[in-house]
């Protein structure tokens, strides 16, 4: 990172905040210590500071020989000098010299040692920033992470109350459902054991569908589902019993009869494929 940028764009967006626009239109870093400009102010005032220490040495020696009876004649002279004096500001001084006193507290004795300040406090920020960038980054992962297993919940529980689920059977189903079925890139899917897509087998080449899963599951897991009266199915033999109704029905047929199969009113046959 820069101590001073002529252009915000010039860093990356989270590191904008960090920089202060000056009167000249740049930007400055915002770190502890002085600014930037105090390693030429350093130099100065050194040498405003020897200029005016070698000014009042030569004052105070000049007051000297006139208090031990210097001539009158140069009464004068003396007069002369400390007009010359008279534009010093003995508070500017002592403020020179504090600035320069904390500079080397802080171990600025010449411009590098500036730059070498600035060096660690930009690393200071850095650091700061890329953790509060992690967390951010890893609460986001978390959210959507969140966000995708109700959307999986959702689905499959929705999947289920069609295909006739019995609702004490339900957790039993998600759990089932949720360890076939991912979302990836935002979309339910169906997964393998070493990863892979799951397609149907129904229709060749297309992915396996939560609702063509729960009506596998009928056959390999009936007691999960509800008889016939509505009331839940008992015992694992339940998958190989065919609903009873007064309409029998063809595999291809059984999407646009979910909600008959449901209610007893159409008969699947047994059985159909394999889950």
């Amino acid at each position: 990172m820069q101590a001073i940028i002529s252009s915000l764009d010039q860093v990356a967006e989270a590191l904008r905040p960090e920089y202060t626009e000056r009167e000249d239109g740049k930007f400055v870093l915002k770190v502890d210590g002085e600014h930037p400009a105090t390693a030429t102010a350093i130099s100065t005032a050194n040498t405003r500071i020897q200029e005016l220490t070698g000014k009042v040495d030569e004052f105070r020696g000049t007051n000297t020989r006139l208090l031990k009876g210097v001539g009158a004649d140069n009464i004068e002279a003396a007069i002369a000098r400390l007009d010359a004096l008279s534009g010093i500001d003995p508070a500017e001084v002592a403020e020179l010299k504090a600035k320069v006193a904390s500079l080397k507290e802080k171990g600025v004795t010449k411009p590098e040692d500036f730059a070498a300040i600035v060096a660690r406090e930009v690393q200071k920020v850095s650091e700061t920033l890329n953790k509060r960038i992690d967390a951010s980054e890893n609460k986001a992962k978390e959210a959507d992470q969140a966000l995708a297993t109700e959307k999986l919940r959702g689905t499959l529980t929705q999947a289920g109350i069609k295909a006739g689920v019995a609702d004490s059977a339900l957790d039993d189903f998600l759990a089932r459902g949720m360890a076939t079925f991912k979302v990836i890139d935002g979309q339910v899917t169906a997964v393998r054991e070493d990863g892979g897509p799951r397609f149907s087998e129904k229709t060749a080449g297309q992915p396996l569908s939560p609702e063509e899963y729960a009506a596998g599951l009928q056959k390999t897991a009936g007691h999960l589902f509800k008889s016939t009266d509505g009331s839940d199915a008992q015992g694992s033999q339940g998958g190989n019993q065919p609903f009873v109704g007064g309409k029998v029905i063809t595999e291809a047929e059984f999407g646009d009869n979910i909600d008959d199969i449901v209610a007893g009113k159409v008969t699947v046959p047994v059985p159909w494929g394999s889950d």
